[in-house]
């Protein structure tokens, strides 16, 4: 259906569309305020239609708009490899291997070919671990772990 040709009617059925109260869509499309001629004319069969349009059409808007928004906001990593290859290309293109190399580096993370690991915690403080045996390590890891079940601190919860 396409707008309606009596103008104030138009403005009427769009303000019915928007959430106005019929009395007062009648009053803002240029009527003279009623409580009677503004429900009356809310009734008509053009008007009704004319509403039921404006909603389908702002309800197809506005799913229109959030599906480009989850498509925009959905971030893959796929898609980010893929931005990686981006960044790695354009920067070699201007010779800064450095950001090239760093490029490099997250696509291997990404891809799970290169995974990055760090040590954790002060210098020396694993260097008694690193010396002991398989058993003795062993046994280190089951009394941790024994202790972890019961809420008791480890030695790496006190403070140096």
């Amino acid at each position: 259906m396409p707008t309606l040709k009596n103008p104030r009617h138009e403005r009427f059925a769009q303000l019915l569309a928007s959430g106005k109260s019929a009395t007062d869509a009648y009053e803002l499309a240029g009527y003279k305020r009623s409580h009677s001629n503004g429900p009356a004319l809310a009734k008509t069969e053009e008007i009704r239609a004319r509403v039921a349009q404006i909603n389908t059409e702002n309800l197809e808007r506005e799913r229109a708009t959030a599906a480009a928004a989850a498509e925009r906001a959905v971030i893959t990593r796929q898609r980010l490899i893929e931005m990686a290859l981006e960044a790695r290309k354009g920067a070699l293109e201007a010779k800064q291997y450095s950001a090239a190399v760093a490029a490099t580096k997250e696509i291997g993370i990404l891809s799970g070919i290169r995974i990055e690991r760090s040590e954790r915690g002060m210098p020396g403080e694993f260097d008694e671990l690193e010396r002991m045996s398989a058993g003795e390590l062993r046994a280190f890891v089951e009394k941790m772990l024994g202790q972890a079940s019961i809420g008791e601190p480890s030695p790496s919860d006190s403070c140096h």
